[in-house]
């Protein structure tokens, strides 16, 4: 059996196991392991793991972190912030997936607990501004659909140059090629196929992967007091890193879904990173100027979450 392979089963034992709910908390922690093997084994293969593969992965990490789960993960976290890592890996596994996507191509993948956008573009040719997620899109769930919670990407934030100079790229690929919305190749019920580079300069990319979390925010390790999470969480991730320009700003809004106090300072990440618009009866509108930053509004509107 081929590395790949071997993983696709591990990865569909795994999601039986959960699925059955009957599991400890060291079980949880044991997962985010097996996880973390999956992603680096397929890396290592140099295989693409089919689009089953992809949502099992996910669904896996929709189980983990059901809100059920929470106790299991406040005794977890007393011997390793487990919860932590597992974002880690999941964003090394949305990465391992956005680098088999062609041009302008992207996949979406819809859970009980989580919203998973990947997609890859261009850097010579970003198509378009960047809204997550669609609450639109066919086959969303009623909780992103009715969700106040928004990322706004402009394009032009996705820049390798410094503030005030043109971005430089040595993309070859043909910037009309393949638009469209697209799947994680191959398809269901395909088998893994050998990872080739969907462009002979993989750096001429960018990967783009959103993960809004419905529950995680109940099972992260707390964070210092007096700040509380109060929201769902959402993290954004670009590869290569980007050097953004001061003006247009990344936008975050993510309402509150637990009664907070006003008046509780801003925790210090958030305030080095991002400014935040707030109101008691309003979603917290976060105005970034870097990525790779998880972001929740804090006890009284504004904190870094992660």
């Amino acid at each position: 059996m081929l590395a790949g392979e071997g993983m696709s089963q591990v990865v569909r034992s795994l999601q039986e196991l959960l699925a059955r709910r009957t599991y400890y908390s060291g079980d949880l922690l044991f997962s985010v392991d097996i996880l973390r093997n999956v992603t680096d084994t397929f890396k290592r293969a140099t295989y693409v793991p089919s689009a089953d593969d992809v949502q099992r992965f996910f669904q896996v990490v929709s189980f983990m972190v059901d809100a059920e789960n929470k106790e299991k993960w406040d005794d977890a976290q007393q011997v390793s912030p487990g919860s932590v890592h597992l974002l880690r890996v999941v964003e090394d596994f949305i990465h391992l997936v956005g680098d088999a996507l062609k041009a302008f191509q992207s996949s979406l993948i819809v859970t009980d607990n989580l919203v998973i956008s990947i997609q890859r573009e261009p850097i010579s040719a970003v198509s378009s501004d960047i809204t997550f997620p669609m609450r639109g899109r066919r086959g969303m769930k009623d909780w992103v659909r009715h969700s106040e919670d928004r990322l706004f990407l402009p394009k032009e934030v996705l820049s390798l140059s410094s503030p005030g100079k043109p971005a430089t790229s040595g993309a070859s690929g043909s910037p009309g090629r393949g638009r469209g919305p697209g799947t994680v190749p191959p398809g269901p019920g395909h088998s893994h196929q050998r990872l080739l580079p969907a462009d002979p300069d993989e750096s001429s990319y960018f990967v783009i992967g959103a993960v809004l979390y419905r529950t995680l925010g109940l099972i992260l390790p707390p964070p210092r007091p007096p700040l509380a999470v109060t929201s769902r969480v959402m993290t954004v991730t670009v590869r290569p890193p980007t050097q953004p320009p001061a003006e247009p700003l990344i936008t975050v809004e993510l309402s509150y879904i637990i009664n907070v106090t006003d008046g509780l300072p801003l925790s210090p990440p958030c305030d080095r990173l991002c400014s935040v618009l707030h109101g008691a009866a309003h979603p917290a509108r976060h105005l970034c100027r870097l990525l790779e930053v998880g972001l929740t509004p804090a006890s009284g509107g504004g904190g870094v979450g992660i």
